[in-house]
């Protein structure tokens, strides 16, 4: 137009990024997980994927729950009742074939002696078996067990979160922190005081793992985890006081 030349302004060249922001090739986008070492064992190996995810789960919580697919339910629920059901069994084993013969004898020498009680002695004796049919019918429950104490942990677990608005991704998240949660049970091989230390450990891992994979404040996932223990105590004080005043009624 006018006898001059149409000048097409070029588009502005893009801004350089830090090298801090280059996404590597291959990686996913910001928010997709990539997986825990055992939702990706088809590439590290089996052995490889769940000593990892034992080791991050137990002493970098944090990292493990970042990277965990919320997707990934039944390989969660595989990694649970794997590591939990070994350990336990290696727990009951031991405690059965080796320190259970040592305390029988403990026992037989005390009750020779009169030290203890008749329906003690029933107790004992009763709890002292070691036949073959019962390590095995132990061996075949114990997975079962493990399942079944999963997903009910979850669902007590998940319906605090309701309670307390902190489902910010449904139930597979809570399964998720439930079951790599479970990892301090591998303690259960320790008889006696393994029990103890897992269970407090397991809550700890849970609350953050609620953190991690609701994307939720420390205070909430804690206020969430610490939830149900708070009602048991109340409800089994409430009980006793009701109890105890029920006795102080009833005429002598």
């Amino acid at each position: 137009m006018c006898g001059k030349p149409l000048v097409v302004p070029e588009p502005p060249a893009a801004a350089s990024h830090p090298a801090d922001d280059v996404v590597p090739a291959g990686a996913p986008p910001p928010g997709i997980e990539l997986g825990t070492p055992w939702e990706r064992r088809l590439q590290l190996g089996l052995w490889t994927a769940w000593r990892d995810t034992l080791v991050e789960a137990l002493f970098e919580p944090a990292k493990l729950f970042r990277a965990a697919r919320i997707d990934r339910g039944a390989a969660q629920a595989g990694f649970a009742v794997l590591t939990v059901s070994v350990f336990w069994i290696a727990g009951q084993m031991l405690d059965r074939f080796l320190l259970r013969p040592w305390t029988q004898r403990a026992f037989e020498t005390l009750a020779s002696r009169g030290q203890f009680g008749p329906m003690l002695q029933k107790l004992m004796e009763a709890g002292g078996g070691n036949s073959p049919r019962t390590a095995l019918l132990m061996v075949l429950l114990t997975p079962v067990i493990v399942l079944v104490a999963l997903y009910a942990n979850a669902a007590v677990t998940h319906v605090f979160a309701l309670l307390l608005g902190q489902n910010k991704r449904g139930f597979a998240a809570t399964f998720t922190a439930c079951a790599y949660a479970f990892a301090p049970l591998a303690l259960l091989a320790i008889p006696g005081c393994g029990a103890p230390v897992a269970a407090v450990w397991a809550a700890i891992l849970t609350g953050i793992g609620l953190k991690e994979t609701h994307r939720i404040g420390s205070g909430a996932a804690a206020a969430t985890v610490l939830a149900p223990y708070l009602l048991v105590c109340c409800g089994g004080c409430a009980l006793a006081t009701l109890l105890v005043a029920g006795r102080g009624v009833i005429p002598q």
